[in-house]
């Protein structure tokens, strides 16, 4: 199983593959939002981890790149974003092709349990 991490917060990102790296989960890095799209698009990742409020290139702006192309539609995305989100927002986002919306901070397990529920 493999994860793509799109976060431009180091500790964050490294604290999550240390604890799916514990739960034999391999995880990837991204620390933007357009290399984060450049490594959707060059591997193979059974779900990714998208932050939305990242600099230059947000997490908002991977999503409509990934919908012109229809990517989207292929990929499972669950959102960990510290914003707050609408139950609007929520739905907006689900039919955009988003996964799920989680807002941080994070149960780690819970987070691990949903991670395996989409990549299986």
């Amino acid at each position: 199983m493999k994860v793509l991490i799109i976060e431009d917060y180091v500790a964050i990102s490294s604290a999550l593959v240390k604890f799916l790296k514990l739960n034999s989960i391999e995880a990837d890095t991204a620390g933007g939002g357009r290399s984060g799209l450049s490594m959707i698009r060059s591997g193979k990742y059974d779900v990714i981890l998208l932050d939305l409020a990242m600099p230059e290139f947000s997490g908002h702006d991977v999503i409509t790149e990934l919908n012109k192309t229809g990517e989207i539609k292929d990929l499972k995305i669950i959102i960990n974003s510290a914003s707050t989100f609408s139950t609007e927002d929520k739905e907006s986002l689900m039919k955009k092709g988003i996964k799920l919306v989680l807002e941080k901070p994070v149960d780690p397990d819970f987070l691990v349990a949903k991670i395996k529920e989409y990549a299986g």
